[in-house]
């Protein structure tokens, strides 16, 4: 395989410049693929790729461990306090008065932007915007909503630089090309029973088919695909079940597709892939109804309102592993003594307030402190339980809609939900290399950039990960800690509570390994 030189280039220029137009590189996002599931026996494609690249073996998401979080951090190496996405679902009331909004909606999206004075919806330019902007072509293809993320410069985005999410497209003209030979976008499947794979393999065709097709012999410089896979199968019915198999071989397949695709065109050795996930995995040990607890301690609490929730009011946001609660009006005192329930429970795994009251961590201790941030963000409890019929180890307490013991779920600082994958072969990264150098998602995109030879407008919060490259020879050093947070009980008979985080620093890098109640584990 022939090496390219690096360019490496500072992070922080102010404007993007014409890039090295001989490289490209494609991203294929698993969505929720655990680094354990790539073995040669379900994955044999991807744990190929990795024997020929690198495997991160300590990547980390950013908390929340969710899709449209880490999405936003994937798509601009910037950390959720200054991507503005703190969620998959806010509550937002500039937006949306009597319910959550999904920050992946275009509709969202759309209003959050549009209004007089708003700050934008994603707060950081992100990958392909940046690569765009340099004068090469990029382009967006994903199964899910999450796309959308990636590039919001409707304006941009023209048939030969699509953006294609859940079947649809921008511009909707991208598909007058699709459907007459490809079809529309498949139904959707059972997640409990079946694996998403035919519109996982509708989308990767649309790219590598029709996107492709009119590269009059060169490939874009960056092209995305995001797959919804293993992450609804593992949803519907808990990782390693035999549904999630199942999902696992139909990424691994869509990845033989992409390199397939590649090595038609004598473009494979001479292409960067870096096969990533936006988090990892739990199975679910039971479920908790924040907001019936709350309701029973005296507060008003709920998910959604007919009417417009009243001052004091607590928004309960839940979202598997970890749950958002934001007081209406803030009331400092309100937020105290929900704070101080909360330190009572079994459920509570880490919390989040903005000052870091007595016995909990700041937003600004995970990245977090975004200005829409909720008033206390709360990690849910896990452990290291294996579940039955040979599943893999990691479980979690759940809130919101899939809670059901048995069903899969992230969100939290479980280490299993925290740690996800990260896979990188070509001519830019070292070969047979097992990184144990702790990296993350917000490390991809100024990889990426410097890959490519393009600055970003804006520093990123990630670093470029130079121990897996060809031109480098050293590994960057890394300093681990463990923070801790507690509260004394004040009276006998009170709970006391104590909580850990455990953080590792590479390069000024700060990367969340895992948190929950107690004691931290040695």
């Amino acid at each position: 395989m022939r090496l390219f030189p690096l360019l490496l280039i500072a992070l922080c220029p102010l404007v993007a410049d014409a890039g090295d137009a001989k490289k490209h590189v494609v991203i294929v996002v698993m969505d929720g693929l655990r680094p354990d599931s790539v073995t040669e026996a379900d994955m044999p494609t991807l744990s190929g790729l990795a024997a020929r690249g690198t495997f991160f073996a300590k990547n980390h998401a950013v908390f929340m461990s969710t899709t449209e979080v880490n999405g936003a951090t994937l798509a601009t190496g910037a950390s959720p306090a200054r991507t503005g996405i703190t969620a998959n679902l806010e509550y937002r009331p500039d937006v949306e008065l009597l319910n959550p909004v999904d920050t992946q909606a275009e509709w969202a999206v759309w209003k959050g932007e549009g209004q007089p004075g708003a700050a934008k919806w994603l707060r950081m330019p992100t990958l392909v915007e940046t690569v765009r902007g340099s004068g090469r072509r990029a382009v967006t293809c994903g199964t899910k909503g999450v796309a959308l993320l990636w590039d919001r410069s409707r304006d941009k985005r023209t048939v030969d630089q699509p953006t294609v999410y859940e079947g649809k497209a921008i511009p909707a003209a991208t598909l007058d090309r699709v459907i007459p030979d490809l079809g529309p976008n498949p139904p959707g499947v059972h997640p409990r029973f079946f694996a998403n794979r035919g519109q996982d393999h509708w989308t990767t065709r649309v790219l590598t088919e029709k996107v492709w097709a009119d590269d009059q012999g060169e490939l874009p410089a960056l092209s995305v695909l995001w797959l919804s896979e293993p992450d609804y199968a593992q949803h519907g019915a808990g990782p390693g079940s035999k549904t999630a198999k199942l999902a696992l071989k139909s990424s691994d397949d869509a990845l033989r597709r992409v390199l397939d695709a590649l090595a038609a065109k004598k473009k494979l050795d001479a292409t960067d892939v870096l096969v990533v996930s936006d988090h990892g995995f739990s199975t679910i040990a039971g479920g908790v109804d924040v907001a019936d607890e709350l309701t029973t301690k005296g507060f008003s609490a709920a998910g959604a309102f007919l009417t417009p929730p009243e001052k004091d009011t607590v928004v309960v946001i839940g979202i598997s592993g970890a749950v958002s609660l934001d007081v209406v009006g803030h009331d400092p005192a309100v937020v105290k003594r929900l704070v101080e329930y909360l330190q009572t429970t079994q459920w509570a795994g880490v919390i989040f307030t903005k000052d870091g009251l007595e016995g909990t961590f700041r937003h600004a201790d995970a990245g977090i402190d975004a200005a829409n941030a909720a008033d206390v963000i709360v990690s849910m409890r896990w452990g290291d339980a294996k579940p039955p019929e040979g599943r893999p180890a990691g479980v979690m307490l759940a809130e919101g809609a899939r809670r059901s013991p048995g069903q899969g779920g992230h969100g939290s600082l479980s280490r299993y939900d925290m740690n996800n994958t990260l896979i990188a072969a070509g001519p830019s990264f070292k070969a047979g290399l097992r990184s144990e150098t702790p990296s993350g998602n917000v490390d991809v995109a100024p990889t990426v950039l410097s890959i490519l030879g393009v600055t970003p407008k804006e520093k990123p919060d990630g670093r470029v990960l130079v121990e897996a490259l060809a031109a480098s020879k050293d590994a960057p050093k890394a300093e681990a800690q463990t923070l801790t947070a507690e509260r004394k009980a004040e009276k006998e008979g009170e709970k006391a509570w104590k909580q850990y985080l455990k953080v590792s620093t590479v390069g000024g890098v700060r990367y969340y390994a895992e948190g929950n109640q107690g004691d931290a584990p040695k």
